[in-house]
């Protein structure tokens, strides 16, 4: 499973198999397990993302790899200058490890920014297919009952 279902306070925890069935479905304001519990608290996250999400997702964020490697080069080269600008006291080398401090945490920014908006995007498609899908099992298991009834 790529997500994790966060139960409400007060409700059953659900089994492995309903939560397989249902992964990233939202269910609707009001919606409850069981009659008589109390609806979910207003904007309710049912599903967290967990680590096998990133891991499922890598081709998906593959666009913004070039900003961590920026990132990554960046620091390595801000740590190189100030070692540099130490060791021969070069004022231009600590100018420049502080520009390059700057430019790591500015890609990094821009990676982490840009991560969020394309896993919110890729949630958004999950739980919209999610919600699709069930809907077309729920169907599909009317159908079976009401031939297995008649």
């Amino acid at each position: 499973m790529r997500g994790d279902f966060l139960t409400p306070r007060g409700w059953p925890t659900p089994t492995d198999d309903w939560i397989r069935e249902n992964a990233f479905w939202q269910p609707p304001v009001g919606w409850t397990p069981l009659p008589g519990l109390k609806p979910a608290p207003a904007g309710w996250q049912f599903w967290a993302t967990n680590p096998t999400w990133d891991a499922a997702a890598t081709a998906w964020y593959a666009p913004i790899r070039g900003w961590q490697r920026a990132s990554t080069i960046a620091l390595i080269a801000c740590g190189a200058a100030f070692i540099a600008a130490a060791a021969f006291r070069i004022d231009a080398l600590r100018l420049a490890a502080s520009a390059f401090l700057l430019i790591g945490f500015l890609c990094l920014v821009a990676h982490e920014v840009r991560k969020r908006r394309m896993t919110a995007e890729m949630i958004l498609r999950v739980t919209t297919g999610a919600a699709r899908r069930r809907d077309e099992r729920l169907v599909r298991e009317y159908q079976h009952y009401l031939r297995d009834a008649a």
